[in-house]
């Protein structure tokens, strides 16, 4: 009995050492199938800042035309008060 089970450990050992390049590839795609899966929550995560950095750029874009409106505003209201003031 302990003869076969040391024939079959052999058998094993063989197997995996005549295989050894197909394990090691095996490996290598499921450590790159993990790496793209990692990548994907990435691009995700950048994908929501993205976002949210748009949404704040336009609400400040927004605030700036209003204010240049104002800005505007105030010139005009400037300019008459000095044509006012030379007439």
């Amino acid at each position: 009995m302990t003869t076969q089970t040391g024939s079959t450990a052999m058998g094993v050992l063989d197997f995996l050492r005549n295989s050894w390049f197909l394990i090691a590839f095996i490996a290598g795609m499921i450590y790159w199938v993990a790496r793209q899966d990692s990548s994907l929550a990435e691009l995700d995560r950048a994908d929501h800042r993205l976002t949210a950095l748009e949404n704040r750029t336009t609400i400040l874009e927004t605030g700036i035309g209003q204010l240049q409106i104002k800005i505007d505003t105030i010139r005009e209201d400037v300019a008459m008060i000095k044509t006012a003031v030379i007439q």
